[in-house]
């Protein structure tokens, strides 16, 4: 079923299902709103009043309430993920306003992207995630594996929006993504989970925590995740011999964490992770087949103690990803060819936060941050004699200070920030088999011979200010300053890029981004919350994916530093409490971003930047009631281009359509301890193009049985 492929078709005469859908949804909704009564609220461990005024986030290092922050920050609690129809932590994101999600194959994407601010949906390096305050994007890259993140081990997620690098650094240029882990509560609790839906999808998870004393608390969360998959090449596209087969899953992952508070100058926190994945590529020429794996290991020791008004943090990390995968090319005996990609990438780094109130309106934080990252990786074919190496590693230094100011009696929130970064790529190295990458012609420059080193440093300001006249309104405005040093990947690594060569570029900057914004949050009254936001930016030197032709007619491509770009935006969230137990949210984002110079490739000035849709728009509904509790979401997106000459040739797919999904979530609890669910994806089967090359699963339906107990 395939009712949104081409929604410029209105040639039927009946009514679109959704038309049905909509009507049975306000149906529904009278009905909720009727019978719904605050005798019947189930808001359990969250209530209205909490969601509208005691939300506390850490967007400035210190734990704040929202009303307190000088910046738009999204949130999503524990209880509103157990109400999110959602396969996967990436999916989650995809209802707070101003976040791009690309997970073009949904459940089965190999690695998701989630960025902030339409700084171009594929490039996670333009976002830091962090866990527990910890950062996890790779230097390699810029990546991070959002399959690694269990929706069921998450207490808050916090989306600080807008460049974050005045506290943060590189990575930080749209947004902070902040991913708080589960800690335990009582003195035992145990929790497991098993689902079954489409495409023979098991999935599975076990949680044991407890205080084994006041001082000593321990934690593990494990997940594991299996599925046959399916076949994403839309049949028209399939070819004679057809070698594409369905996609499928081997996920398995552990959290542990262990806490324990020696006195109150020393509470010592140490944290591993494992994570494993091989995810099948859909091609099979010869068995096994193309297929990817990620091995990756995290390891966290942190300590944090506080006396009187002083406070400080410490972590130390190390993350080591070992990435695999097996390419095939060609047909059986004539042009076949095979080769591995093993890749060794390590980021590990010690960060020291400190924190002293200084009165009750005053608040002094300053830190430094040290941090290695490298890579060791090549292409081994099996085939033939030939290989492609490539080496690099990236030294990040940078210290910060910000300053907190409270005034008029609290209602007005000042903050100035400003981080110094100081960057070296160095140990670059490259070698690939002559004649490998350009029929015949060596790669001169980089064969045998070390890349150059190269540094860079950025000062990195923030000034912010929140004034709350009223209970019913509060106003912000503010100013930052992003940066992004590049990726290894880009500076070091020449070969095969989304069935195209990419070479590397040695001598790319850094990018930064200008940002200027305003937002409201006004409550008419207090079950309604309207919060809109207006940004602009400007960025220079902006790291972007160019092609050229090759003096010997291939085309490739090549990260350049464009001259510079401008992105606006406007953001609006509502939130409408029915009921105690009954919400609406709403939100639309609308990004407009364009190349404003580029002297190097002047037909590229004014395009649109890539994978950045011009429109994005949610409603929520979450509905806790005697019967059963009910989640259901909207999500629009809007068309955005694919190219970075947004295909004035003529050929091949201009634009990637514009789509609309439905997500429906129904669970309920049995006795005291068991619950129940159910979980349709994409409930209208709508298989929509996210990328030129690949379609969505369409609908998935999953069912899942949950036990859990606390004493």
């Amino acid at each position: 079923m395939n009712i949104l492929m081409n929604p410029r078709d209105n040639t039927s005469t009946h009514h679109h299902p959704s038309f049905f859908f909509s009507k049975a949804l306000m149906a529904v909704l009278l009905a909720a709103i009727a019978w719904t009564t605050p005798a019947h609220a189930q808001w359990q461990s969250d209530t209205l009043y909490r969601v509208l005024d005691e939300i506390e986030v850490t967007a400035t290092k210190n734990v704040r309430a929202l009303s307190e922050v000088p910046g738009r920050v999204g949130i999503i609690s524990a209880e509103e993920l157990s109400l999110t129809p959602a396969a996967t932590m990436a999916d989650a994101m995809r209802n707070v306003s101003g976040v791009n999600t690309s997970s073009s194959l949904g459940f089965f994407t190999m690695r998701p992207s989630v960025t902030v601010r339409g700084l171009s949906g594929e490039e996670q390096s333009r976002t830091l995630v962090l866990i527990d305050g910890v950062p996890i994007n790779n230097s390699d890259t810029g990546g991070v594996n959002w399959n690694s993140i269990s929706t069921a081990n998450v207490k808050q997620v916090e989306v600080y929006k807008g460049p974050g690098s005045s506290l943060y650094g590189s990575n930080a240029m749209g947004g902070v993504i902040n991913i708080i882990t589960r800690t335990p509560v009582e003195p035992f609790s145990a929790s497991a989970g098993l689902s079954y839906g489409t495409f023979s999808t098991w999935r599975s998870n076990l949680s044991l925590t407890g205080r084994a004393t006041n001082r000593l608390s321990i934690h593990l969360h494990g997940f594991l995740t299996n599925s046959d998959g399916y076949n994403p090449v839309p049949q028209a596209e399939r070819t004679e011999p057809d070698f594409t087969v369905p996609r499928y899953i081997e996920d398995a992952g552990l959290h542990s964490k262990v806490t324990w508070k020696a006195s109150e100058l020393a509470e010592v926190t140490a944290v591993y992770d494992y994570f494993q994945n091989e995810r099948g590529e859909g091609i099979v020429i010869e068995e096994p087949g193309m297929y990817r794996k990620f091995d990756m290991n995290r390891v966290r020791l942190g300590v944090r103690g506080e006396r009187n008004a002083f406070r400080y943090a410490l972590n130390s990390f190390y993350q080591r990803e070992d990435y695999f995968r097996v390419s095939e090319r060609g047909t059986p005996g004539q042009n076949y060819s095979r080769f591995n990609v093993e890749s060794d990438r390590d980021d590990m780094g010690v960060t020291l936060d400190l924190f002293q109130d200084a009165g009750r309106n005053n608040a002094l934080t300053g830190g430094a941050e040290f941090k290695v990252g490298s890579v060791n990786g090549g292409d081994f074919y099996q085939t033939s004699d030939d290989v492609v190496i490539n080496r690099g590693k990236m030294r990040f230094l940078a210290g910060y200070l910000q300053d907190e100011i409270s005034l008029l009696n609290r209602r007005m929130h000042l903050l100035l920030g400003l981080r110094y970064d100081y960057v070296t790529f160095y140990d670059g190295y490259f070698f690939a088999t002559e004649g490998i990458m350009f029929r015949g012609e060596p790669l001169a420059g980089y064969n045998n011979d070390n890349i150059e080193s190269n540094s860079w440093s950025t000062l990195s300001p923030r000034i912010a200010l929140r004034y709350n006249p009223t209970d019913h309104l509060s106003g912000y405005a503010s100013y930052a300053r992003g940066f992004r040093a590049s990726i290894l990947d880009d500076l070091s690594r020449t070969g095969i890029f989304r069935g195209r060569i990419k070479i590397a570029n040695p001598e790319l900057g850094p990018e930064t981004l200008d940002n200027f914004e305003i937002g409201l949050d006004v409550r008419p009254f207090w079950r309604l919350s309207i919060s809109p936001t207006l940004f602009y930016s400007h960025g220079n030197d902006f790291l972007y994916f160019v092609s050229f032709e090759m003096p010997d007619g291939s085309q490739v491509w090549r990260r350049e530093n464009v001259s510079s770009v401008r992105m606006g935006g406007a953001e609006l969230d509502v939130r409408y409490f029915l009921s105690d137990a009954l919400t609406l949210t709403a939100n639309y984002t609308r990004y407009q971003s364009e190349i404003r110079s580029f002297p190097d490739q002047p037909e590229l000035e004014g395009k649109e930047l890539t994978y950045t849709p011009r429109h994005q728009a949610r409603a929520i509904i979450q509905w806790r009631n005697p019967i059963a509790d009910l989640g259901l979401i909207v999500h629009f997106k809007g068309s955005q281009f694919s190219s970075d000459d947004n295909n004035t040739d003529g050929e091949g797919i201009p634009e990637i359509d514009a789509w609309t999904t439905f997500d429906l979530m129904v669970s309920r609890r049995f006795l005291d301890s068991v619950s129940a669910a159910i979980q349709v994806i994409d409930v209208l089967d709508n298989r929509y193009l996210e990328t030129i090359d690949v379609m969505s699963p369409g609908r998935m339906i999953h069912l899942s049985i949950n036990y859990d107990i606390a004493r």
